[in-house]
């Protein structure tokens, strides 16, 4: 019998600088957000899975550097990268993954591994991937969900949010940034917008792939003629390949500006990216979106054109054990559905991870900036001259 739910992510990724887990905070984080809700709903214990779990955690720890070692590879990130979405594996290094999941009812996961999704999958073992949505600019972060199960796909579609949800949140944004003023003026057509250097969304063929690599699609989508806004990742300050794709440097504007607050100029027609989630953001803003490598996410506008592969918008159901109940169900035997929708204030998951994409400089920087000025006003008056 089935007797555990497994939550996990990608055990695979190390540090860039060392090989150490990068995502078993996340993992881990994701197992305190979520296992009451999925225990309520199976009954069953829903068990953290992650490479080098600290002690005290309750986390299993999977063997990490024993599937790099079975499946030959080096232990960095470019061993990493080969790996993510290699379409085998040598048997000892599966034999690594099945046993850490073996008896498994269902894996939930936080952004797994395109081979962690194939090889469960071989398994027999359904999968719930859940990962940051790319539609960050709205109350709260949300998850995009993902399964290998149809009857789970068709359960998902019943709480997928449609585009007509998102719209409104990208409306007042845009609003805001009208009080946010941009020098010099935007004027310019089409924003390219750069990444981080290493990213699960930029492997492509087993290596990491930026602008040059796609120089060819690049320079159709910007066009042969006229200046283009370079809106370089906070993180990566090198140029993510732009100065080697050919484009001559006076057809080059770079901006510092928040990437929200230069996507809302009415002067912005296209973003164009490899894989940014900024290119999947830009048509709630009115602009054209062309992503030059594979889109990390699809996702449906409509709850009917929801189809396999693609993921759903959940923006807050996956609070309850009733979510839970309605996707585990075709898996396993569920309890009986309570009627409870918990909900969270605004930005609960952005405070709780710590992560803000861009958002916190529109929401809170420039209140702080407001303050602060008005604070020196008033100073300055009372000193007097």
């Amino acid at each position: 019998m089935n007797r555990r739910i497994v939550l996990t992510g990608d055990v695979l990724r190390p540090q860039e600088e060392a090989f150490r887990p990068a995502q078993t905070g996340n993992i881990l984080w994701l197992h305190r957000l979520l296992r009451r809700p999925i225990a309520a709903a199976s009954g069953l214990e829903v068990q953290a899975l992650a490479w080098a779990p600290p002690p005290g955690s309750g986390a299993a720890a999977f063997d990490t550097p024993g599937l790099y070692a079975a499946a030959g590879e080096t232990r960095d990130i470019e061993g990493w990268v080969r790996l993510f979405d290699a379409p085998h594996l040598p048997r000892e290094a599966a034999a690594v993954f099945a046993a850490a999941v073996a008896g498994a009812a269902a894996v939930v996961g936080f952004e797994l591994a395109e081979v962690q999704k194939r090889l469960l999958t071989r398994l027999g073992i359904a999968w719930i991937d859940l990962n940051i949505h790319p539609c960050r600019f709205g109350p709260d972060l949300l998850f995009a969900v993902q399964t290998n199960h149809p009857e789970v796909l068709a359960a998902l579609a019943a709480h997928h949010a449609e585009d007509h949800v998102f719209e409104p949140w990208a409306d007042l944004l845009a609003a805001t940034a009208v009080k946010i003023p941009v020098h010099p003026p935007v004027e310019e057509a089409v924003m390219v917008v750069g990444q981080t250097r290493v990213d699960r969304s930029l492997v492509s063929g087993g290596r990491l792939v930026d602008l040059r690599d796609l120089a060819a699609p690049f320079h159709a989508a910007i066009g042969r003629e006229g200046r283009v806004l370079f809106k370089p990742h906070p993180y990566n300050a090198d140029g993510f390949g732009l100065h080697e794709t050919g484009l001559p440097l006076r057809r080059i504007r770079e901006a510092g500006d928040n990437a929200y607050v230069l996507m809302a100029q009415d002067s912005i027609r296209r973003v164009v990216g490899v894989s940014s989630s900024l290119v999947a953001e830009a048509r709630f803003f009115g602009k054209e979106g062309v992503f030059l490598g594979t889109p990390p996410f699809r996702i449906a506008p409509t709850r009917d054109a929801l189809a396999p592969g693609m993921h759903a918008s959940v923006v807050d159901a996956w609070l309850s054990a009733d979510f839970w109940r309605d996707v585990l169900a075709p898996v396993l035997d569920v309890t009986l559905r309570d009627g409870h929708r918990p909900t969270l204030g605004p930005n609960a998951l952005r405070g709780s991870l710590r992560q803000y994409w861009g958002w916190e400089e529109i929401a809170f920087q420039l209140p702080v900036e407001l303050s602060l000025a008005r604070g020196a006003e008033r100073a300055a008056r009372l000193l007097g001259p």
